[in-house]
């Protein structure tokens, strides 16, 4: 919590199945991470991925960052901040870093995404994530500001 209010339900809820993907991508295991996904979605990379484009499926998701871990093999994510709008949308920020299989070099970026996500019989569900390299881009995405979400680091 980071503006005093307690967490919602549905940001309890995200944050779990969220941070159980994470330790997963954290670990290498790039289907597990993403295993949550729907079937069907709209997931736009931040354009400073490499080969960024608009992917549509949770396979697609999966091929795109197994490939990004074959030649980022160490590829991990820390400090999230989630951000959840009066709408349901869910904002997660952090860093992600990396050393490159064949330069050796190292990268690190920052990412935020714009989760929409519904209530279903099953849980949550995503239909749509947005890639930002600008925690104040992504909360205009949301048409949020700062101050009517919940959020918690």
């Amino acid at each position: 919590m980071t503006d005093g209010r307690p967490e919602s339900e549905l940001l309890t809820a995200f944050r779990e199945v969220y941070e159980e993907g994470n330790r997963a991508w954290n670990a290498g295991d790039v289907k597990s991470a993403y295993g949550a996904l729907p079937d069907r979605l709209e997931y736009r990379l931040s354009p400073t991925w490499p080969d960024a484009r608009v992917l549509h499926s949770r396979d697609e998701v999966i091929a795109f960052f197994e490939e990004l871990r074959a030649t980022f093999p160490d590829a991990r994510t820390a400090s999230h901040e989630y951000i959840e709008t009066e709408d349901g949308t869910v904002i997660v920020g952090f860093r992600v870093s990396g050393t490159g299989r064949s330069s050796g070099a190292g990268a690190e970026m920052e990412i935020w995404q714009v989760w929409k996500v519904e209530t279903t019989d099953d849980g949550l569900s995503a239909t749509s994530v947005s890639e930002f390299t600008d925690r104040q881009e992504a909360i205009d995405a949301a048409g949020a500001n700062q101050a009517s979400g919940r959020g918690a680091a």
